[in-house]
């Protein structure tokens, strides 16, 4: 494949090549063309799960691009659901859900130290969490337990301990999603969201953690895929003058600002990937999220592909003049201060996670909610999942809790109400809409229904009622968001945990075998 060119002047092919910052393929080391990209003055990458190995094996892979040139390494750890590090093992971390509902912000801030140890030892520099999304909708499909909660004081109180804990270790924090997506019903990576809410109400609950993280001193901020009309009418954020310029002017953020993945659909399916990198950066991004590109891959280069296709769109909008240098300039400044602010690290980081991993089992703990008697006996149980919806940033539905009450009952057979596709993080198809589903017509009579955001989903609630009429007994195991109150069909006995982890699960085979 031909190498994309800036004209004749290569200071300009750096300075496009340096808000760029892709996806690629692989685990043991960079393809060819990525290792071309870094010495040319690439920005970025970010690691998928497909690009998680090992401790060792993740950590050589991140040297290997580091002794290339000075390119920084992000992925998503949340904790809990969405966690790259974890993806084949689960989490070793609890997510924001728990933290928020326990409410003790030392514990964050030591969880948000933890993880930071794991991925500097992994050689990550930029964790691209918390997410500071207020979680005001309750039928939120992408943000959910990713969130510390449902009222801004909460997520504000735990965005800047996260935040502060993962920055204590050396590695940066982004605050996600600016402006907010937590009062959406849409998820981004499959259409485009609106958050209606005026502007006095904007700033009261959605900017308000966004902007107690800046003062704690965040050093970078993601934008959200979402249209807020009092902002912006007609732009999505990422793409907006209006709105990046508020988080500059009003909420004083002088560091830098990325692009959630700019292959989903809210930004492919409209303007497209290369217009949708031009815009952004024009409206003030300095580090443009290319997404994943191993997902759907028709052909086994399309991860340069993708890449290539982002780099000849800035390059022409900088022909063209549509593209100031001076922009490029301004973002290579403040990538470049991130990297300075990379080398002030202590030379040796901290080894992974805690050994005992106390601050997650305590949170994990006390964040479980339960109604009526929990025990369960010690016989074969039958154990009926009946979640329908996933969400699309962590893939696969969480399956650690769902283990664990497998576990506590040798023997125990588990059914899924639903016939769900395979799935992988931060893709979403056709296989994932409503009428997609098939439902499994035989189900057994259960002991244990585990069911995920109680009231967002329909079928999923249909099911969980069915299983309660024949057995009003079972045990419902809630594992998505939830505030521990609902009243979920009259189940009589009901245990939440507000996510999933391996703490979680922890806790949750330590309560039923009491």
């Amino acid at each position: 494949m031909n190498r994309p060119r800036t004209g004749t002047d290569p200071s300009v092919d750096r300075l496009v090549h340096g808000v760029l910052q892709p996806g690629f393929a692989g685990a043991q080391r960079p393809p060819r063309w990525l290792g071309d990209a870094v010495q040319r003055g690439l920005g970025g990458v970010v690691y998928f799960s497909h690009n998680i190995g090992d401790v060792a094996t993740t950590a050589q892979l991140s040297r290997q691009l580091h002794e290339l040139g000075e390119v920084l390494v992000a992925t998503d750890e949340e904790g809990g659901i969405v966690s790259r590090l974890g993806a084949r093992g689960g989490s070793p971390h609890v997510g924001a859900a728990m933290l928020g509902r326990v409410d003790d912000a030392d514990a964050t801030r030591a969880v948000g130290a933890a993880i930071g140890a794991d991925l500097r030892a992994s050689g990550i520099d930029i964790d691209l969490a918390p997410v500071v999304d207020v979680n005001s909708n309750p039928d939120n499909p992408v943000i959910g337990v990713r969130s510390f909660g449902s009222t801004a004081p909460l997520v504000s109180r735990h965005a800047v301990a996260y935040a502060e804990g993962l920055q204590s270790v050396g590695v940066a924090a982004t605050a996600k999603h600016f402006p907010g997506h937590g009062d959406t019903a849409v998820d981004s990576h499959v259409g485009l969201p609106r958050v209606d809410a005026p502007l006095e109400l904007l700033r009261e609950r959605e900017l308000a953690p966004f902007a107690a993280a800046v003062r704690a001193g965040v050093r970078c901020v993601m934008t959200a895929h979402v249209i807020v009309p009092a902002l912006d009418p007609s732009r999505p954020a990422t793409i907006s003058p209006a709105v990046l310029s508020m988080l500059r002017d009003e909420l004083g953020f002088g560091g830098v600002v990325m692009t959630d993945a700019l292959d989903m659909g809210a930004i492919s399916d409209t303007i497209g990937l290369g217009e949708g990198c031009v815009q952004a950066v024009l409206a003030g991004a300095d580090l443009l999220g290319l997404g994943n590109p191993v997902l759907g891959a028709d052909r086994p280069d399309k991860d340069e592909r993708i890449f290539t296709e982002a780099h000849s769109a800035l390059s022409a909008a900088v022909a063209e003049g549509r593209l100031p240098v001076a922009r490029l300039e301004e973002a290579a400044h403040r990538v470049r201060a991130l990297r300075d602010w990379q080398r002030t690290r202590p030379a040796t980081g901290p080894t992974a996670s805690q050994p005992d991993g106390a601050a997650d089992r305590s949170v994990a703990r006390r964040a479980l909610a339960t109604r009526g008697t929990i025990c369960l006996p010690a016989t074969p149980l039958q154990v009926v999942d009946v979640r329908r919806r996933r969400n699309v940033a962590a893939g696969a539905l969480p399956a650690l809790t769902v283990g664990a009450v497998l576990d506590s009952a040798p023997g125990s057979c588990l059914t899924s109400a639903f016939v769900l596709p395979d799935a992988v993080e931060g893709h979403a198809d056709a296989a994932d809409g409503p009428a997609a589903l098939t439902v499994r017509p035989d189900l057994p009579t259960a002991d244990v229904v585990v069911t995920g955001s109680p009231g967002q989903d329909r079928a999923e609630d249909e099911q969980l009622q069915r299983c309660l009429q024949r057995n009003p007994d079972a045990l419902v195991v809630v594992v998505g968001y939830a505030d521990g109150t609902e009243e979920l069909s009259g189940a009589r006995r009901v245990l939440w945990t507000f996510g999933d982890s391996l703490p979680t699960a922890a806790a949750v085979a330590e309560l039923l075998r009491r």
